[in-house]
């Protein structure tokens, strides 16, 4: 009898199948709801910035160690990586980690990759469920805002329910990344570089809502725009503003005419291309003509290639502008991300997989995320060496949207969310070998396409 469309997925010569019934049942019986709630609520409280997420990260170490897992922490786990973004004014960030289970039998390499940081956003007042029920942020200025702690517990609710049916009868190594500063997309690149997408066969990563409704699950996930953020400084000369202004070199001056300058440049054909300056700095006092501004700068693009066209004008257009007012630059890479789209052949196994485990009620197979994601590093690390990769949104009801201080979602897609997750990577390591595989090749095809 042929096998229906979806539900049988090629994988580093294994054969995947949509997982059995028992299976599905047992994964749904190791869930523990209240533990997921429990937890979301614990690294709510305790949130940390990008690279300075040293207490979540300690609490998260310590759960993976106590469920039996090889952790790689500190400096061991970005291994020198260039850090985007980070100035060193915290020390040495030595956050996120790394969290391995080796079966010691031959299979796949399948990876989860969990973001782990919080935004510059002070937490709402009442009336706001975090605040009334006591478990807002701790952090002055700092709140889970986009439901990274929702993230965490989900993480770490994976790594609860696989641990014992991995070890028992799955084959090759279950990782699991807890990454750092992915809001202003800065630690992707670094978790890349540090080697950690090299051996991987499956790359799943996933974040809660991002208008996708509760009880719906969005596995056919597209339209990740490339992105580069930039930190630009001006230096120029100071003088007495009412004395000698000619004597002066007005950074303040030249930054504004940039940044208008910069926004004009989003000006084009090409589909997704957006710019920001989202933050101007400039200058002592009023009455001097302004020695300095530093500019943080945002360019998007739906594709990659039209991203760098993008990015070289506007680096002409800051050199030239830069030049003629006769000051000093620099332009700094702090963040990046690159487009991406779920591969057809993983999407149809996922929809498959999330009906047979009833995780979700409903499924979209065509959906545009709209903004940018580092995990689409890793995702295109993984695609270029054969391997395959996704990138799940899980729906839920939310209280204010993502980036606000009153955001919310709804703790029922924590276990929903563990459910799927954990069938699709029961499944990618408990399946039979098979002598041919066809879905590496296809992946990587599929996604160097749109490089």
């Amino acid at each position: 009898m042929a096998e229906e469309p979806g539900t049988v997925l090629r994988l580093a010569g294994r054969t995947l199948s949509v997982p059995s019934s028992e299976l599905v049942a047992e994964l749904a019986a190791r869930i523990g709801v209240g533990q997921l709630s429990e937890d979301r609520r614990t690294f709510h409280k305790l949130a940390e910035l990008g690279w300075q997420e040293q207490r979540t990260s300690q609490a998260i170490v310590r759960r993976l160690a106590e469920l039996g897992y090889a952790v790689t922490a500190g400096d061991a786990f970005l291994k020198g990586a260039r850090l985007l973004g980070w100035d060193g004014s915290t020390g040495t960030p030595g956050t996120g980690c790394v969290a391995e289970l080796e079966t010691g039998r031959p299979g796949p390499v399948v990876c989860v990759r969990v973001d782990i940081d919080a935004l510059p956003i002070e937490e709402a007042a009442t009336p706001h469920r975090p605040t009334q029920e006591g478990w807002a942020s701790e952090t002055r200025g700092v709140m889970h805002a986009c439901g990274h702690d929702g993230h965490i517990a989900i993480g770490l609710g994976l790594a609860s329910v696989l641990a014992p049916i991995v070890t028992s009868r799955g084959a090759g190594r279950l990782r699991l990344v807890f990454q750092p500063a992915e809001e202003g997309v800065r630690g992707g690149r670094a978790v890349v570089d540090a080697g950690w997408m090299r051996d991987v066969d499956l790359l799943l990563g996933f974040h809660i809502g991002f208008g996708v409704p509760a009880r719906t699950i969005a596995v056919g996930v597209r339209g990740f725009l490339a992105t580069q953020k930039w930190r630009i400084r001006l230096i120029g000369r100071a003088a007495h503003a009412g004395k000698a202004p000619e004597q002066g070199r007005n950074a303040l001056l030249a930054a504004c005419q940039i940044s208008l300058a910069l926004h004009a440049r989003a000006q084009s054909s090409a589909p997704g291309l957006r710019v920001n300056v989202g933050r101007l700095q400039a200058g002592r006092a009023l009455n001097i003509v302004a020695d300095n501004a530093e500019l943080l700068v945002e360019l998007r693009a739906e594709h990659s290639a039209d991203l760098e066209d993008l990015a070289a004008r506007a680096r002409r257009l800051i050199e030239g502008m830069a030049a003629a007012a006769e000051l000093q630059h620099s332009i700094e890479l702090i963040g990046e991300a690159t487009e991406w789209t779920n591969p057809p052949e993983l999407v149809s196994f996922a929809e498959a997989v999330a009906s047979s485990t009833r995780s979700f009620e409903h499924v979209r197979t065509d959906h545009v995320f709209g903004a940018s994601e580092d995990a689409t590093l890793l995702a295109r690390a993984v695609a270029d060496r054969g391997g395959l990769a996704g990138y799940f949104l899980l729906g839920a009801d939310l209280k204010a949207d993502h980036h606000t201080p009153d955001f919310d979602f709804d703790d029922e897609v924590l276990s929903r969310g563990v459910r799927i997750l954990s069938a699709v990577v029961a499944s990618a390591m408990t399946g039979e070998p098979n002598r041919i595989s066809t879905s590496r090749s296809t992946n990587a095809r599929a996604n160097r396409k749109k490089r």
